[in-house]
């Protein structure tokens, strides 16, 4: 009751710019239409369209599912693992890690807030490999998605390269997202430099592969790096979209709009004429069922379901999952899934869903003899004791860069290839960890807490080149609230042993650095896979039973419209056969981004921005 009463107050509050009108035509609703452009979905893709069209003097309606939440645990980098337990802004999703046959799930959590998944997320940093851009390039005729172009026209957009040199002419310096390096902050502070347990580590790493200045302007080669990671320098707080929207509205106060707990259940779609004009929208928190808030709700067929249009195109950014999921609800998808749901086919895409990858990541973790305090004095309930005491809130108010609750807990990383796939691209990234962390299953922030920071290390292999596209997102139902059916599908397909085999190289790589170099002094044993698993057949099935990924993506696959039957958008995000509709998010990748996806997504979605803003002044 408390929920559907706040439901009918937003409606009074929303009404001056809501307009019920016949849902079969487009014509009334964009005639009363206050608005330029709505987009959907507040995480990178979202964001990053809806403040540079804002900022271009468009009036922009960003709608969002989940709340306005912002305090010290979001703001502050080392508490990343305490957010993931915020169930008001972290949604629990639960796919098929391999099919729904197999009947597998691990945790993904997903950021339903305002900011998406910026607000959650681990803050690393990486810009995609340069032949990355070029292969999209290739693939859609669309010169602007080159690398020299991206580099030149989108990325400087983005990027406020803080870690950069001051005399360095080419750094990025004057974009929204603020991105320094551990370099600056406790890797090499006087703790750590003078700790003989990192310096040994690092000796022992440096022998198998070079030291990596500048990640960011060269990942093309086997390195060892800092990480760059999304946290201002000047304050030491997380950099993310929610910041970059909040920006944005103070300098643009009339041109952006945003509505928060605000669930958009379908897209207004002219079935004559096949164009997107508006938006079906319910009122309340936590509607979803992937919100773990949302058994707590009443039935919600009890709210009343609002309309709001716009005079030029809708822009779809809900992600890798909600994006297709809303498409295919809205009639856009396979056209036998739709009719099985009773839902009216307005352009039937069978690519809608398909083509989804997912990262292969897992665990290689060793016991230390020793603890070797990486990160100083702190307490590891700050980080992962579920419970955050005044000490931690007191100390957060007042860090600085360089302090550890200014980090993300990633002493280096390395970017290495096993056996090279493509010249140039190392195929995964490695990074080292002073925690015990097997990765996003059930309860992992608890099951990890009673381990202290320091006596383990945990290195995440994250293989990065996937070519399994056999992932699927599929509707169960019309109800909009129901979440999919997603299944991952690791290492299925043709690449699926190859992709096993390269993972089993980087962990026998890792026993190299900590078992067979002098660094084997500080090590009392290997936890995971352990030093008994070590035939090619023992390790495979460690692979098969530990894997996890938390990079879905390409689910609305970006191509040849005219020529590829799996392209759902063209080069510029528009929905093939339907007009002024667009999606731009991670779903749109026709494989798998970069390392990290923040910033490449952040960067493609500058270049979709500009592309509306270029057809809008034709």
């Amino acid at each position: 009751m408390i929920l559907l009463l706040y439901a009918l107050i937003s409606i009074s509050i929303y009404l001056p710019s809501t307009i019920c009108v016949p849902l079969n035509s487009c014509t009334t609703g964009k005639l009363t239409a206050i608005y330029d452009y709505i987009v959907i979905g507040s995480g990178p893709g979202g964001a990053t369209i809806a403040t540079r069209l804002a900022l271009n003097d468009y009036k922009v309606l960003l709608i969002e599912a989940g709340p306005d939440y912002d305090d010290i645990i979001t703001e502050t980098p080392v508490f990343w693992p305490e957010v993931q337990l915020e169930p008001q802004i972290t949604a629990q999703f639960n796919p098929y890690l391999y099919s729904k046959e197999d009947n597998r799930t691990i945790q993904y959590p997903r950021g339903i807030a305002l900011g998406g998944c910026t607000l959650i997320n681990a803050m690393i940093i990486m810009t995609p490999n340069p032949s990355e851009w070029d292969d999209i390039a290739n693939a859609t005729n669309d010169t602007n998605w080159s690398y020299e172009n991206i580099k030149s026209k989108y990325q400087p957009l983005v990027e406020n390269c803080e870690y950069c040199a001051n005399n360095d002419i080419d750094a990025n310096k004057n974009g929204w997202l603020n991105i320094s390096r551990s370099t600056t902050g406790f890797v090499e502070s006087p703790l750590l430099t003078k700790n003989p347990v990192l310096t040994e580590l690092l000796k022992a790493v440096s022998s198998e592969v070079p030291y990596n200045p500048d990640v960011d302007k060269n990942n093309t080669y086997d390195s060892y790096y800092f990480t760059p990671k999304s946290v201002s320098q000047d304050t030491g707080h997380r950099s993310d979209t929610y910041r970059r929207i909040k920006d944005v509205q103070a300098i643009k106060p009339t041109k952006l709009d945003v509505w928060t707990n605000t669930f958009v259940t379908k897209i207004i779609i002219d079935n004559g004429t096949k164009e997107a004009c508006g938006v079906e929208y319910v009122i309340g928190a936590f509607l979803y069922k992937a919100s773990p808030l949302e058994p707590l709700n009443p039935v919600k067929n009890d709210f009343v379901k609002l309309s709001i249009f716009a005079k030029r195109e809708i822009i779809v950014s809900g992600g890798q999952w909600m994006s297709p999921q809303l498409l295919q609800l809205s009639g856009i998808g396979n056209k036998t899934l739709l009719e099985k749901f009773n839902i009216s086919v307005i352009q039937d895409l069978p690519g809608v869903g398909q083509n989804q990858h997912d990262r292969n990541e897992m665990p290689y973790i060793v016991k230390l003899k020793v603890n070797p305090n990486f990160p100083g004095p702190i307490d590891p309930a700050c980080i992962l004791g579920g419970i955050l005491n005044s000490s931690c809130l007191i100390n957060s108010t007042i860090n600085a860069p360089d302090d550890f609750l200014s980090s993300n807990a990633i002493l280096f990383s390395i970017l290495r290839s096993a056996a090279p796939i493509k010249a140039n691209f190392p195929d995964s990234a490695l990074y080292f960890a002073p925690l015990r962390f097997t990765g996003f299953r059930k309860n992992w922030v608890i099951k990890a807490a009673p381990y202290t920071i320091g006596p383990y290390i945990t290195v995440i292999i994250n293989y990065a080149r996937v070519k399994n596209n056999l992932g699927t997102v599929e509707i169960k139902s019309a109800n909009p609230f129901d979440t999919p059916l997603i299944q991952l599908r690791h290492f299925e397909g043709p690449d699926g042993q190859t992709e096993v085999n390269q993972i089993i190289d980087h962990i026998r790589f890792l026993r190299k650095i900590f078992i067979q170099s002098n660094f084997s002094q500080y090590v009392e044993f290997e936890e995971l896979p352990g030093s008994n698993v070590t035939s090619d057949e023992d390790l495979s099935d460690y692979i098969h039973r530990e894997v996890w990924g938390h990079h879905a993506c390409c689910t609305n696959k970006m191509g040849d419209t005219e020529n590829d039957p799996l392209a759902v958008v063209n080069s510029k995000g528009q929905v093939k056969g339907v007009k002024n509709l667009r999606v731009a998010d991670i779903s749109i990748w026709r494989e798998m981004p970069g390392y990290f996806p923040f910033l490449p997504i952040s960067i493609a979605c500058e270049k979709i921005a500009n592309d509306i803003i270029q057809l809008a002044r034709t």
